[in-house]
């Protein structure tokens, strides 16, 4: 075959292929097939830094400098696509030049592959409801922040929550209300958290709050979760609304007990405060 046979090979697939040279200031585009020229945008000799994502920058770098020596491992990237839009490819490097210093890149879109596993992830962690984290990931961010405790010495706050009367609001208007009066509790206790606290649902009407922040004062922070589901509003089918709340016990972890005793004290405090709401 010759050169421009081969040449003409490579314009015409439909795998998307770029080669890169290193230039005075770093590797950078140099050629790409049609294929290439759709898939990304405004791929045609321009640095690195600017069609591929900073996150992946690094490893993309290190691995051109590799070479020829790069190993057929296919690597999964982001590069800048069409309208902003990142797009995720598998790529295997390869030489392009006897010198090492021009290699060719096949790359594979796997956009939607990647999403959709991601997707069913984070089903499988997350309630349907209410979008909220599950018991099992609740459980297993709860050891992480234990673990961390150990070195630093900041102990978790773990929050015990329970809608009051929930048998009650689906009793009398419907399970479609009480999912809805789960979705504003949820919602209401998310609000109330930062980036690194975790709000689950454990289960039924339960939901438990974890807060790793060694600055956090128990007391406030107790105040701020009544204070966020207390009197939330549920509307009904006839555009009435009830309004609901939950009760909640809070305590200080405690790394010398189990997690299950832990979590006992505070449901054993929150249901202190549940009977305190009936009795008033």
């Amino acid at each position: 075959m010759q050169d421009a046979d081969y040449r003409r090979l490579v314009e015409d697939s439909p795998l998307a292929t770029v080669l890169v040279d290193r230039g005075p200031s770093g590797w950078r585009t140099a050629w790409a097939n049609r294929a290439a020229v759709d898939l990304f945008d405004g791929v045609l000799e321009r640095p690195l830094a600017e069609v591929v994502h900073p996150e992946d920058l690094d490893d993309v770098v290190a691995t051109l400098e590799r070479g020829a020596r790069a190993d057929r491992t296919a690597h999964e990237w982001r590069w800048r696509g069409p309208a902003g839009r990142d797009v995720t490819v598998e790529v295997l490097v390869g030489g392009a030049g006897a010198d090492g210093e021009v290699l060719s890149l096949s790359c594979w879109d796997v956009t939607q592959h990647v999403e959709r596993t991601r997707d069913l992830a984070h089903r499988a962690t997350h309630d349907r409801l209410t979008g909220l984290p599950t018991r099992e990931l609740f459980e297993d961010r709860w050891e992480l922040a234990r673990s961390r405790a150990r070195r630093s010495g900041d102990v978790p706050v773990v929050a015990f929550c329970d809608v009051d009367d929930l048998k009650q609001l689906n009793d009398e208007h419907g399970h479609l209300v009480g999912d809805q009066a789960l979705a504003r509790i949820a919602e209401r206790l998310a609000s109330t958290s930062r980036a690194g606290d975790t709000v689950a649902r454990f289960g039924g009407d339960e939901f438990v709050v974890l807060v790793e922040a060694g600055d956090v004062d128990p007391q406030a922070l107790g105040g701020r979760l009544r204070e966020a589901v207390t009197d939330v509003p549920v509307g009904l089918p006839d555009h009435r609304e009830v309004h609901v709340r939950c009760s909640v016990g809070l305590v200080q972890d405690d790394l010398a007990r189990s997690r299950a005793e832990v979590l006992a004290s505070a449901d054993r405090l929150m249901y202190e405060e549940k009977r305190r709401h009936r009795d008033g």
